[in-house]
């Protein structure tokens, strides 16, 4: 309603716009934008540098196409209606009957004193859970049917944040951790976008890079900070960062010499969000993951049949490994990418990002993800959204699993590649009570 008021009642708008990006463009003349200033005409009709040597899009530095945006996916989602709660198609995991027990014991996993150290911590005692990144983890297009549902955003299935339904039937980090302590919060309660009420503390972004993550943290903290729920410096709290698909599969490409820095950029920016994390998040314990997006999608090249839909929508989601001007360079970019994997665990060990009060444990489960992971050695294609881009729910279950497993396997021990769902799921023990950390694996 606003923006058709902006852009159809007011039409003295436009040549407004067009002087104010003029005065801007000389004021700025010296300058390199970045994502907090630009000139909004030049970056509809062109591209311009950041400071830190990124260009960037068309519309990245448009507040009015941001407004715009935000509109447009609050009324596609009010058209659309919610897809989350489908019960019904191949891309769900099977559901758990309710004769079958919870897979572990979960008596004793809480502490009878809130726990000192971040080395001590059993699952029971988190309180509070939240994550950051892009659409992987906003469980983007996990419930579709049909390729116009791609912006629907079934938040409360995401692996490491969703806590819709239960394990029986939705395999969700939250929903795994809620069996050992009921009282867990934090966690995506439905379809939503990040700023609607239910999406709680998962912030994560569709088309977010690692340039945008400091922001991304930023946000997290203050969103938590206005929750009245949350006991800041009392309550133990896991935070999930999985980042670096779209770096790879739908920026790279379009970046000024970017095969050169992006590494290095990538590296600025996981260790200013982290550090940031770090001064302004107490009593945390942080799951950086590697992306599977690359892995997925050089394991689909080997299927020898595809769903229709996958060829209509990758070479769009995924432009720089599927696009026809920019897929020669696939490799490259996927060299890149586990570079990059390579340059996250190096800044996990970073001494200044761990104490009793903190630390960041890179968990590998997501490396090598391929759809050929059942052991017929036929690949499964139920674990992919209709896109073939993102992961469906079932998708979401299988990696909820390995995320699970990691966190209760030591440094050293981690398992990587998919499992069938509950094939493998790890347990905490008295011998062995703790989330494994660097310090207590």
């Amino acid at each position: 309603m606003h923006m058709m008021e902006l852009f159809g009642r007011k039409k003295w708008i436009f040549p407004a716009l067009l002087v104010l990006a003029f005065w801007l463009d000389n004021v700025s003349a010296q300058n390199r934008i970045n994502r907090q200033r630009g000139n909004i005409l030049k970056n509809l009709t062109g591209t311009h540098e950041y400071d830190n040597h990124i260009v960037t899009s068309q519309l990245d530095a448009s507040s009015g196409i941001r407004m715009f945006y935000r509109g447009f996916r609050e009324v596609y989602n009010r058209l659309l209606g919610p897809t989350g709660g489908r019960i019904q198609g191949p891309f769900l995991q099977p559901h758990v009957m309710p004769n079958v027990p919870f897979p572990c014991d979960t008596r004793g996993y809480r502490s009878s004193r809130v726990p000192t150290s971040v080395h001590q911590l059993r699952p029971g005692d988190i309180d509070v859970i939240s994550a950051v990144g892009d659409s992987l983890t906003s469980a983007t297009a996990a419930n579709s049917v049909a390729l116009w549902e791609l912006l629907i955003e079934n938040r409360g299935l995401a692996w490491c944040i969703g806590g819709q339904g239960t394990w029986r039937t939705h395999l969700t980090l939250p929903n795994i951790l809620k069996e050992f302590n009921p009282k867990l919060f934090g966690y995506s309660l439905f379809d939503s976008y990040n700023v609607h009420h239910t999406a709680q503390f998962n912030v994560a972004e569709n088309i977010a890079t690692t340039t945008d993550m400091p922001y991304n943290a930023a946000k997290l903290v203050e969103r938590m900070k206005l929750d009245p729920r949350v006991q800041w410096e009392k309550q133990w709290k896991l935070l999930t960062f999985m980042i670096g698909g779209n770096d790879f599969c739908s920026d790279v490409c379009y970046q000024t010499n970017a095969t050169e820095w992006i590494n290095e950029v990538q590296e600025k920016y996981l260790i200013k969000t982290l550090l940031y994390l770090r001064h302004n998040m107490p009593r945390t314990i942080v799951n950086l993951v590697p992306t599977p997006l690359i892995s997925l999608s050089f394991s689909m090249d080997k299927a020898q049949q595809l769903p229709f839909s996958c060829y209509l929508s990758r070479p769009i989601e995924c432009s720089c490994l599927f696009g026809p001007k920019y897929s020669h360079r696939r490799n490259l970019y996927r060299k890149l990418e586990r570079n990059f994997a390579k340059i996250m665990e190096r800044v996990s060990y970073l001494p200044d990002l761990h104490s009793d009060n903190f630390t960041v444990v890179y968990q590998p489960f997501f490396k090598e993800a391929s759809v050929f992971y059942q052991r017929d050695g036929k690949p499964d294609m139920s674990v992919m959204s209709i896109d073939c881009v993102h992961l469906s729910q079932k998708g979401h279950a299988v990696s909820a699993n390995g995320l699970w497993n990691n966190m209760l396997e030591p440094t050293g021990a981690k398992t990587v590649g998919f499992r069938r769902l509950f094939e493998d799921f790890k347990c905490p023990s008295s011998q062995n009570p703790y989330i494994k950390t660097y310090f207590n694996s």
